[in-house]
């Protein structure tokens, strides 16, 4: 009997589990039934790292605060305790060991991958998992370098991650009026996103949303095509405070500062 079935057992004949009482003792230890989404326990969660950073060598065990990026992105994901495993995948003994040094292989599993895709984009590195591990139905791919993951962007995520929904991706929303040159135009500086005879007010217009490299959910399928995205996704909006991106120093100096603020 799939889930399915139980869902419409219990709405439908709640005589078969005696009371009432029963009902709800049953739907307190079953979240995913309680909240009327299936889908919590089928996604893994994935963060890809390699040992291999350019930028910032070994990024993803660079602490804030005291706290490597890898560990406290995973320290997030235990506490939100809802994906049906967690996985790093990685070619660097020293992130496989820090892992070993501070989590069970219950809580947190490692997928030693090939040092050949150290230099390969993050779907290709997706894609050599999944196919490693093939009772893997839909992924969630967690970026460490995010530093301010919080629980409660997961909880949207599940939440949107519906049946008719293939992938759903963190967003943060920007006010910035861009520009570009125009090779067609000889290099002038042209606006992409207004009109500069009317100039929008912040409070006028609902601005843009731009891809906040915290988080992408993705089905099995969709993965193997080699992408993330398709025409039926859904988004998670970060708030801007949250949705700082560690590519260098700078970055790294920034988060640092504003979680000392917190």
């Amino acid at each position: 009997m799939t889930l399915h079935h139980l869902v419409a057992l219990i709405c439908f004949f709640p005589s078969v589990f005696g009371s009432i009482r029963e009902l709800e003792f049953f739907s307190n230890r079953c979240p995913a039934i309680a909240s009327g989404h299936l889908n919590s326990s089928s996604i893994t969660a994935l963060i890809l790292a390699r040992g291999g950073s350019k930028g910032i060598p070994l990024k993803n065990l660079v602490p804030i605060n005291g706290e490597p990026l890898l560990i406290r992105s995973l320290r997030i994901l235990l506490e939100f305790n809802r994906f049906a495993s967690i996985w790093v995948s990685t070619d660097d003994d020293r992130i496989a060991s820090t892992i070993e040094d501070r989590f069970s292989s219950d809580q947190v599993r490692i997928h030693l991958r090939p040092p050949v895709l150290d230099t390969t984009p993050s779907i290709e590195s997706t894609q050599e998992f999944i196919r490693m591990h093939p009772e893997v139905t839909n992924v969630a791919l967690i970026q460490c370098t995010s530093p301010f993951l919080k629980v409660r962007y997961l909880e949207e995520l599940l939440e949107k991650f519906e049946p008719s929904t293939d992938c759903v991706f963190s967003v943060t929303r920007s006010y910035k009026l861009r520009w570009r040159r125009d090779a067609s135009r000889r290099g002038a500086v042209v606006p992409v996103n207004f009109n500069p005879e009317r100039r929008p007010r912040r409070q006028d217009w609902d601005g843009e949303l731009l891809e906040a490299g915290m988080f992408y959910v993705a089905r099995r399928e969709l993965l193997l095509k080699g992408r993330f995205q398709n025409d039926r996704c859904q988004v998670v909006e970060i708030e801007p405070g949250d949705a700082l991106e560690i590519d260098t120093v700078e970055d790294l100096e920034l988060a640092r500062v504003m979680d000392n603020l917190r």
